[in-house]
């Protein structure tokens, strides 16, 4: 399961920066560059489990979403 949080949240971060926290945003380069994937991967290995769990729910997890209205 952590391998796959892991691997889902490098792709996702890689193909979009822009949805990277401030601060990290601004170091990413171009999606799917060697510079984002430098960047996304240190933000990754960053993460304590907890905090990556959490962001995989707020990134994939469509009833997390709070623009649902729930």
């Amino acid at each position: 399961k952590a391998r796959r949080v892991v691997k889902d949240l490098f792709a996702y971060f890689l193909a979009e920066p822009e949805c990277l926290p401030n601060g990290w945003r601004e170091l990413a380069g171009a999606p799917g560059s060697t510079k984002t994937a430098m960047v996304v991967g240190d933000f990754i290995a960053g993460m304590t489990d907890r905090f990556a769990l959490d962001e995989y729910r707020r990134v994939f997890d469509v009833q997390a979403r709070s623009w649902l209205g729930k």
